[in-house]
């Protein structure tokens, strides 16, 4: 289902666009939010099963796997938030582990499989808006 707004199959209330240098020139890029993922695999699929596992978790790094099982198969992915990278969200590095890992094994069963997670490049977005 394709967007007219923005030439995708995500509405814009599920998109993060951020203008990044790329050979000395600015082009923006699109990222998909999490819900942008799920609610096409929820429309498309009459039962949907996403199970999660912490692989490792301390004060510094979470790393999660995540297996998404539509009526396609099954097809996992792993997501990673660590203090240095996410400093500005460290109390909850689990949590964005947690949603890094569904976003990935989401775009690997075909739902937004042409954009990375905006949850994955949370920490580049955050510099860019200059917070700390």
């Amino acid at each position: 289902m394709a967007n007219n707004n923005n030439g995708n199959q995500f509405r814009e209330d599920e998109i993060i666009v951020l203008d990044q240098s790329r050979d000395g020139k600015m082009v923006k890029n699109i990222f998909s939010k999490i819900g942008g993922r799920l609610r096409p695999a929820h429309e498309q699929n009459d039962q949907l099963s996403i199970t999660t596992e912490i692989i490792k978790y301390d004060e510094n790094l979470a790393v999660v796997k995540s297996v998404t099982s539509t009526m396609k198969g099954s097809f996992p992915g792993f997501g990673m938030a660590s203090v240095e990278r996410d400093h500005s969200i460290a109390p909850a590095i689990l949590e964005l582990a947690e949603t890094r890992a569904i976003a990935r094994s989401l775009r690997f069963a075909g739902y937004g499989a042409e954009f990375c997670s905006a949850e994955e490049i949370s920490h580049l977005e955050n510099k860019r808006k200059g917070s700390p």
